[in-house]
């Protein structure tokens, strides 16, 4: 917490001495809001599945003691809306968390699963927690009892985790874990896991070790099938820079954990900000957060050329945190973040969407409405010309969730 702490304050120094220059007006008029405004929702989150199809999930508080649930919508292509609300009913009580979000998924036999936590602190580890799941096979309809991921009673927390579709049609599942790999001191571990059918979670492994305890792990499967898993590594020294796994046969074998890039960050804690990747029509790239002395900020590399692994990091933002990155056919980049700013001495955040096309070329757009607290964007598409971002928006008290829908032809 002490970290977190110090992150942000020194985010907030670095933004009051910069000038902004943002070069499209808010779009603050297009956004709507999605949660219930009665009481607190947070930790919004995108997965386009089997049916190609949208849903943005969110948790929401249902009672005055802030008992919170898993809420959800799937995006309809053709009423071009999102349908009604949908609940899980077996997630009641979980976490509400901004970076370990509850995530749905679907896979190709149609099944639904939900994935959330539930805070179980213990004598040794306040923040430990375990995974849970449940499945719907009628589009949520109805739901089974919510299952527990990980049932090696040696495994007492697990968080961090991530879900995507995979090549063969089940969904993958990436998460971190507090079982220490026999070579190991520091962190934690990352784990993968395959849905079955509607049998549930299987055949978890762990993939990589020394990984940084609090940051939020991303699984991408890029155009040539390959699974991508990505994390916060911890090296010799206490550095914590981004690395990632590759996997080839859908998940059975991962490669050695290499490094994204090489920012030297020596950080004694927890950063709560994890890596996105995202592909446009030619090149894997990465963007991710930083509060390394060689730059602090957000940074976008290329990850197809790896002869420059180490180098051509571009800068984002030197203000913003939590990044989410989308890639479209026109070959743009498009990432989502919060950033830090002041006016007349009080502070806000804002969401802002940064445009990268091919050329270089860099756009900058606030979405979110002007002197509010926002946070943590999260980015998706409806096609190649269309995206979807939603974020938490806090104000009179209240945390609601908020989208919009973009049309990329204007950002230009």
């Amino acid at each position: 917490m002490k970290t977190y702490i110090f992150l942000f304050s020194l985010l907030l120094i670095i933004s009051c001495s910069e000038d902004k220059k943002l070069s499209e007006k808010s779009a603050s008029e297009k956004t709507i809001v999605i949660s219930d405004t009665t009481y607190n929702a947070s930790g919004a989150y995108f997965s386009i599945n089997s049916a190609n199809s949208i849903i943005l999930n969110w948790s929401e508080e249902i009672d005055t003691s802030k008992t919170n649930i898993l809420k959800f919508k799937i995006y309809n292509t053709k009423s071009k809306d999102f349908g009604k609300t949908i609940t899980v009913n077996p997630s009641k009580g979980m976490q509400a968390h901004a970076e370990s979000m509850a995530k749905i998924g679907r896979n190709a036999k149609g099944v639904l699963y939900a994935v959330f936590r539930f805070h179980e602190p213990t004598p040794k580890n306040k923040h430990s927690g375990s995974i849970f799941y449940a499945t719907s096979i009628d589009e949520g309809q109805t739901w089974s009892e919510k299952r527990k991921l990980v049932n090696d009673e040696t495994s007492q927390s697990q968080a961090f985790f991530d879900m995507a579709f995979l090549p063969d049609g089940e969904l993958g599942l990436s998460w971190l874990d507090n079982r220490k790999l026999d070579k190991d001191k520091d962190g934690s571990s990352l784990y993968f896991a395959k849905s079955k059918g509607d049998l549930g979670f299987f055949d978890e492994k762990p993939i990589a070790g020394s990984t940084c305890q609090c940051c939020r792990t991303e699984i991408f499967v890029d155009p040539n099938n390959t699974i991508n898993v990505a994390f916060r590594n911890i090296a010799e020294g206490s550095i914590r820079d981004m690395y990632r796994t590759t996997s080839v046969d859908n998940g059975n074998i991962f490669s050695i954990p290499v490094p994204m890039g090489k920012d030297n960050w020596k950080i004694d804690g927890c950063p709560h900000t994890g890596p996105s990747i995202a592909h446009n029509s030619k090149d894997l790239a990465v963007t991710w957060f930083t509060g390394a002395d060689s730059g602090t900020g957000i940074f976008f590399k290329k990850l197809s050329d790896e002869i420059t692994f180490y180098e051509n990091k571009l800068l984002i933002s030197s203000t913003g945190m939590h990044p989410q990155m989308m890639g479209l056919e026109n070959d743009n980049y498009y990432i989502v973040y919060d950033e830090i700013y002041k006016v007349d001495n009080t502070n806000f955040s804002q969401i802002v969407l940064h445009t990268l096309a091919p050329d270089g070329t860099k756009l900058t757009r606030k979405l979110s409405k002007p002197n509010s607290m926002n946070d943590h964007p999260v980015i998706s598409k409806i096609n190649n010309n269309q995206l979807l971002i939603a974020w938490v928006n806090k104000e009179n008290g209240k945390s609601k969730i908020n989208y919009l829908k973009i049309d990329a032809e204007k950002l230009k």
